[in-house]
């Protein structure tokens, strides 16, 4: 897949995400909420959009770090843009699961609840998986070396401040609840049982017998 088409699907890609996340900010911001961004986390913020941001559309509308570009197979193209679009769809989905308790920062609401379906039954942090994700698709779309690891790292210091933020918040919240779906579930990927394992690989032994 040539370049082109790729900055293409990574700026349509950009618009779909700022578009529904303004979807779901709309209602957060007709209410009053007290700031959960310390000055840490607004730096990594402004980083995060330099990397994800504005350092992707300065590339894509400019030649500006064309002197840094680097080419990759083709073949490459296919993968990365289902990576990306895999990512698009968690981060929407993970707002979707989440509904009326999503928000910005670390916050608590009025009657919050423990939210395990979904892509939550899953991994506990789905929005952040989606961020890595796009960030790791990032790499192979925007073919540069400034810009395409930008946002990958720029962000991963930031999630894991806020991943280790979220998790004692919620803990202090939830208690047992929370511990308990901590056993079942990872943070950003999903756990590989090994009692699926042992059964693959029983199918497959029991398989290559039956053949001989």
């Amino acid at each position: 897949m040539d370049r082109a088409y790729l900055e293409i699907i990574f700026l349509c890609g950009f618009v779909l995400q700022v578009v529904l996340r303004s979807y779901y900010a709309q209602y957060y911001v007709t209410e009053k909420h007290p700031r959960y961004f310390n000055k840490k986390e607004r730096l990594f913020l402004l980083f995060i959009f330099v990397g994800f941001q504005l350092l992707p559309i300065l590339y894509v509308f400019s030649t500006w770090f064309s002197f840094f570009d680097y080419n990759l197979p083709k073949w490459l193209g296919f993968p990365s843009t289902m990576l990306y679009c895999f990512g698009i769809w968690l981060f929407f989905r993970a707002h979707s699961d989440l509904g009326k308790y999503w928000s910005p920062g670390l916050e608590i609401k009025e009657n919050h609840q423990l939210i395990t379906t979904g892509v939550f039954k899953w991994v506990r942090h789905p929005m952040y998986a989606a961020f890595v994700a796009i960030a790791l698709a990032q790499v192979f779309m925007l073919q540069n070396w400034i810009v395409g690891p930008a946002f990958l790292i720029l962000a991963i210091p930031f999630y894991m401040n806020r991943v280790r933020r979220e998790e004692r918040q919620l803990i202090r919240h939830f208690g047992d609840e929370y511990r308990v779906y901590v056993e079942e579930t990872n943070a950003l990927f999903p756990k590989i049982k090994q009692i699926d394992l042992s059964l693959i690989f029983a199918r497959l032994k029991f398989s290559s017998k039956n053949k001989g």
